[in-house]
């Protein structure tokens, strides 16, 4: 982790007394020292957070409609979605927004997924209603439903657009057997949430109503493989197949990371749904697949919607257990080592849902200044006092979050970092 010698955030006075509504359960001090970055759903809206590893809040502030899906991206850079203007948005370490990205074609970008790749493209999907005659499908289909499609579009850094796939050519509105005897006017078949590029360059996308996982040719559009639901390709060697998954993710070398809802789990293990993070080895000439590492919370935490999974660089696994209202929790972020022990765990309060919730060594960039030398910079002004995230005044201490009043109306929240 990259120390800096001074973080400085500019918040408005109203956000000082906000509630911190999450407490830090666990921290052994083995958690990988990277920042969690992640923003609360549901209304009103919430901030965009930051905390680094010793569970301390360095960042928190409200953009509004902004800061869906919020992580640094592969470009290095932080992306994150608009609920507004239905796009998403990179920001760099200065807080600069340096590009916004829209789908192409006359379609709308989806909240759930988007990759900034390290050559400047930029990946993201859309969902795609169109009216389908499915009386001319199945006995008793509505001849006027609606059915849901998969756009995925890849643009290159100006925005044009070099790659673009239909599942229109590729799904049929029955692979989806939940939905049978698929006669409703509504037909929401795929629910795609997560894309990512394999080691190989091909796509890989998640669709929860499918409980599928779809590697796609990146140039010619077609399916190299179906893993999972109705489709499935592969035989589950030492395991029950995943169902309404989200957050796949390539390890490289045939190794797959996801979580696994497991909305429909009951019914392979004979007892209740439970959500787990598990990883997988595929053999595509043997067409198998086997389960190389799984973590179910020692509380059996079943988790019907949201969720994710991320490999650290030191090899510890976040999971975001990312719903849990029905136990009148909101959400449980944990992180655990090699050998499955947690080693930090965040839990939110009842209502407190977090979509994705992921770690990086990335911060704002600041300039590289003392304590002595920033306050040198305001002889035009007085600090009149120093207080805490509560609002109690307090002296100055190096490493903690303090709010910097002024005699001309300036406060300032910062966090000087000494070694």
């Amino acid at each position: 982790m990259k120390t800096l010698l001074l973080i400085l955030l500019l918040f408005p006075m109203m956000s000082f007394g906000q509630q911190v509504n999450y407490s830090i359960t666990i921290n052994t001090g083995a958690a990988w020292e990277g920042n969690l970055f992640f923003k609360k759903g549901g209304q009103p809206v919430k901030p965009v957070k930051i905390i680094n590893s010793s569970g301390t809040e360095i960042f928190s502030e409200n953009w509004g409609m902004k800061g869906g899906d919020l992580k640094v991206n592969y470009n290095n850079k932080l992306s994150f979605y608009d609920r507004s203007s239905k796009g998403w948005f990179i920001m760099d370490s200065l807080q600069n927004e340096i590009d916004s990205v829209y789908c192409q074609n006359g379609y709308i970008a989806d909240h759930h997924d988007f990759l900034a790749l390290a050559n400047g493209n930029y990946v993201l999907f859309a969902y795609d209603q169109q009216p389908y005659a499915m009386d001319t499908v199945v006995s008793g289909g509505s001849q006027n439903a609606v059915i849901e499609g998969l756009i995925i579009q890849e643009l290159d850094s100006n925005h044009n657009l070099i790659f673009e796939w239909k599942s229109w050519d590729h799904f049929h509105v029955t692979d989806n057997v939940y939905l049978s005897p698929w006669t409703s006017e509504t037909l929401n078949f795929i629910h795609a949430n997560a894309i990512d590029i394999d080691f190989d360059g091909h796509f890989l996308i998640s669709s929860r109503n499918l409980d599928e996982i779809t590697k796609i040719h990146r140039t010619t559009g077609e399916i190299i493989w179906r893993w999972g639901g109705s489709k499935n390709q592969f035989t589950f060697v030492n395991d029950y197949p995943f169902t309404h998954q989200h957050s796949i993710r390539s390890l490289g070398n045939n190794r797959y990371l996801l979580y696994d809802n497991g909305n429909h789990s009951a019914q392979y293990t004979g007892t209740v749904n439970i959500s787990r993070a598990v990883e997988y080895e595929l053999d595509t000439t043997l067409m198998e697949a086997t389960k190389v590492w799984e973590f179910i919370h020692p509380d059996s935490l079943y988790t019907p919607t949201t969720g994710g999974v991320q490999r650290l660089p030191n090899g510890n696994t976040l999971i975001n257990f990312g719903n849990l209202q029905a136990l009148n929790i909101g959400s449980i972020v944990t992180e655990v080592d090699a050998n499955n022990t947690i080693v930090f765990q965040l839990e939110y309060e009842n209502g407190g849902n977090l979509y994705r919730a992921q770690k990086f060594d990335w911060f704002f960039h600041t300039p590289s200044l003392s304590y002595e030398s920033h306050s040198s910079n305001y002889t035009s002004k007085k600090l009149i006092k120093i207080v805490d995230v509560l609002g109690r005044e307090t002296p100055f201490k190096p490493n903690t979050p303090l709010i910097y009043i002024y005699n001309d109306g300036t406060v300032e929240r910062k966090m000087i970092i000494k070694e």
